[in-house]
């Protein structure tokens, strides 16, 4: 058996549960939490574990159609040119001197 339980609280939505140790239950329901049933917890890992199966289904499906269709853009396959280190590092110079009114009159 688990050394956890699950717990909720009346003032709380009851999608905001808490995980407890066990031992610490007194504590808790002292301060007015009560115990999720659990039958509650275990309809939730059944619609939880259907739900994972239905998507690894799809996703499996997804790969085994993407799999009989042949590529529609042979150049898609081709890998982009790598950027020269130097264009990816370096920036346009510009001036680091402001125009002041002084040199505009000169």
């Amino acid at each position: 058996m688990s050394d956890t339980i699950v717990m909720r609280h009346p003032t709380l939505p009851k999608d905001q549960e808490i995980e407890v140790p066990r031992d610490a239950m007194p504590h808790y329901t002292a301060a007015g939490w009560q115990r999720v049933p659990a039958e509650e917890l275990d309809k939730r890992a059944a619609l939880k574990a259907q739900a994972e199966a239905e998507a690894r289904a799809a996703e499996e499906a997804a790969d085994a159609k993407t799999e009989d269709q042949p590529e529609t853009d042979p150049d898609a396959s081709e890998e982009p040119e790598p950027e020269s280190e130097e264009a990816s590092t370096s920036r346009p110079a510009r001036s680091r001197t402001r125009a002041t009114k002084k040199d505009e009159e000169n």
